[in-house]
């Protein structure tokens, strides 16, 4: 039941940022709240994952820095002569593979872009010159520190 209450919370508390805190608002953000919730506990019942929070926020800090370190050597690159983008396959190893893919997708410089035969998820990189399969595999071992998976 605290999960529960902790997840409306939280779905709530993002209808409130997004939107505001009026009764109009409210009348229509606490139902969908609630309805989130229910969506949410059936899909990812809970248990499963214990998220750490200091693990958590941890990511969550880091990620504004590595995105605006990432976009500067994106930005950088995209001038110089010797790049070599291509695809490395990369096999995720994570029970949150779905979510930490997705996640890794808002970085600048790789996307997870299908799969090749083996099931290795391709990953676009602008150079596929560099370990990319290692950064990829420290980031995803960040992730699934972060959501215990």
């Amino acid at each position: 039941m605290a999960a529960a209450l902790l997840r409306f919370a939280g779905l709530l508390a993002v209808w409130i940022v997004i939107g505001e805190a009026g009764g109009k608002d409210l009348a229509v953000g606490i139902p969908t709240a609630a309805l989130a919730t229910w969506f949410s506990l059936r899909l990812l019942p809970v248990g499963i994952y214990r998220p750490r929070p200091l693990a958590l926020a941890g990511l969550l800090l880091r990620f504004p820095l590595q995105a605006l370190l990432a976009g500067t050597e994106v930005a950088r690159r995209a001038f110089d002569l010797r790049l070599r983008p291509g695809f490395v396959p990369y096999a995720p190893r994570s029970s949150l593979r779905d979510a930490f893919l997705t996640w890794s997708s808002l970085q600048p410089g790789t996307l997870p872009a299908g799969e090749d035969e083996t099931g290795a998820v391709l990953v676009h990189a602008l150079d596929a010159t560099r370990p990319v399969a290692a950064a990829m595999a420290r980031e995803e071992a960040r992730f699934a520190r972060a959501f215990g998976g």
